[in-house]
């Protein structure tokens, strides 16, 4: 029979992520979702994304750091402008984001099917789940716009999962300073494996996870160091 699965934040963890699928007995039957992200930090983000083009029965949602390096500076702006839901600390963070992926922009045209990165949905809903970056807005629900869907980490200053009342369970990441989170109806899968944290699944029909030990850990931000899980 074959299961629905789940993997968080990949970051061009490509090493981990064979890891993770050998420990889980992947098979060709089961269906796997990633939460975004699959690109960035770390090296191997090629493999990362031949892996999950090429896989049968294999989807993932766009997530930020897919979404930067396909977006023009003016888009930039106009997210940074508009956009209620994030703080002006977290704006600044959008604008450093967007210039870091400066070279990956460039992999991306050169190396990459920059049509295949355009068409992954910022959010995937099934019959007993739904598949989110970053989260769901309460004002737009299922229909929470992409620059939101694929940033959104407060809502009035709380997170945004406080305000989510849907039986319906979202799965996500990117928000990796707290690590695997699980609530009744939300499950937070970014485990900070690039990082040096781990990198985690999720099976839906027997609500098992499996994780593997990052191999290498990045430069990270200093107040997130004493958080990281070794």
């Amino acid at each position: 029979m074959s299961r629905t699965l789940f993997i968080g934040d990949v970051h061009g963890c490509y090493t981990e992520l064979l890891s993770l699928v050998e420990k889980i007995w992947l098979t060709p039957e089961d269906h796997l979702y990633f939460t975004g992200d699959l690109i960035n930090k770390w090296p191997q983000s090629i493999e990362v994304v031949e892996f999950v083009r090429s896989r049968p029965n294999t989807w993932s949602v766009l997530g930020n750091h897919e979404y930067f390096p396909l977006i023009s500076y003016a888009e930039v702006e106009k997210i940074a402008a508009e956009s209620a839901h994030l703080s002006d600390g977290h704006k600044s963070w959008v604008y450093a984001q967007y210039e870091r992926s400066h070279e990956l922009r460039e992999v991306i045209e050169q190396r990459w099917h920059r049509e295949w990165l355009t068409s992954l949905p910022h959010i995937i809903e099934r019959d007993d789940f739904i598949l989110v970056h970053a989260g769901l807005h309460p004002d737009h629900g299922i229909d929470t716009p992409l620059e939101i869907a694929t940033l959104i980490r407060l809502v009035d200053g709380k997170p945004w999962y406080n305000s989510y009342t849907g039986t319906k369970p979202v799965i996500y990441g990117h928000w990796a300073v707290d690590g695997l989170r699980i609530r009744p109806n939300t499950i937070w899968l970014d485990t900070w494996c690039c990082f040096g944290g781990h990198l985690t699944a999720y099976c839906l029909e027997t609500r098992e996870f499996w994780q593997v030990r990052a191999n290498q850990i990045s430069k990270m931000p200093e107040h997130w160091k004493n958080k990281v899980i070794i």
